[in-house]
């Protein structure tokens, strides 16, 4: 019987062969770790060359479609995107999960900033930044935009701008200014005096696809004459539709439009219930779901 703590020749020679096929027997084997192996792996690289889409269902958000291009493998994730344009101030930095695939477009929701008016002169520039999927590392791209559609958004805010400078629309915020009866209500709307002392003519007010607006006869057109603060129109508002599917795919189920005349142009512009005004609103929907018993808010 061999005794505690000795070693064997047979072993000893077996430590002596991995030592020596280590080329030195002080230094040990370092494991290569996911983390070591990912962070080797490049990113994808983007096409310099994008585009820009307006999509409906983004458009209560402010938010246009950018879409940008892989152009070599490994497969990759945009991280981030910001978009910096003569037409609107600089987005920010946009925290992304898209997938980017050789050969494809991704998409990428960017949000507008302020409309520039007039708009400035340059490129719409979008700078992505990209890692591989199972990878680590970042690389940024900058990447040049077909700008068509924000000189056509831009276009459209900036006068729908020189409108609400003068005067901006808004549902009453007092709540005995809402007087209800089942989905119908009689309110009112107000024009009040913006940063501009121009003239302002509201000819116009209409409602959406959940509720009817209809001013009270004979109320329109009306002025908002320089150096007057406010004027008051008599509305009725109507929820017209009362199935749950429809509140719930709405993208702009309490925006209202009006068409207001400012120096013999008359522009379009969208104004939003809030507050007391979309609680009313709300009521109203719910007062029409009551009384269907398939499509109603409760009732799917």
């Amino acid at each position: 019987m061999r005794p505690a703590g000795v070693v064997s020749g047979a072993a000893i020679g077996a430590i002596v062969a991995l030592s020596a096929c280590s080329g030195d027997p002080t230094v040990g084997v370092t494991p290569v770790t996911p983390a070591a192996t990912a962070s080797a792996i490049p990113p994808p690289t983007v096409a310099t060359i994008g585009t820009i889409h307006r999509q409906r269902t983004l458009e209560a958000e402010r938010k246009v479609e950018v879409r940008v291009t892989a152009t070599s493998e490994p497969r990759g994730i945009v991280t981030s995107v910001s978009m910096t344009s003569p037409y609107f101030s600089s987005s920010g930095t946009v925290p992304t999960n898209v997938l980017l695939i050789d050969g494809d477009e991704s998409r990428l929701r960017v949000p507008l900033g302020a409309p520039v008016c007039p708009a400035g002169e340059g490129q719409t520039v979008a700078t992505v930044e990209v890692r591989a999927k199972d990878g680590l590392t970042l690389a940024a791209t900058q990447v040049r935009l077909s700008d068509a559609v924000l000189a056509e958004i831009n276009a459209e805010e900036c006068a729908a701008k020189v409108a609400t400078d003068a005067a901006q629309p808004a549902f009453t915020t007092a709540a005995d200014a809402w007087v209800a009866e089942g989905v119908e209500a009689s309110t009112e709307v107000t024009l009040t005096r913006g940063s501009s002392d121009a003239a302002a003519t509201l000819t116009g007010l209409s409602g959406n696809v959940i509720f009817t607006l209809e001013p009270a006869e004979g109320a329109l057109p009306v002025t908002l004459a320089p150096g007057q603060e406010s004027v008051t129109v008599p509305v009725t508002v109507r929820a017209s539709r009362c199935d749950a599917h429809a509140f719930a795919e709405s993208k702009k189920t309490y925006v209202f439009r009006a068409w207001i005349d400012v120096d013999g142009e008359e522009i379009a512009v969208e104004y939003t219930a809030t507050g007391t005004a979309e609680e009313r609103l709300y009521a109203l929907f719910a007062a029409c779901g009551e009384g269907n018993d398939s499509g109603s808010i409760g009732g799917q």
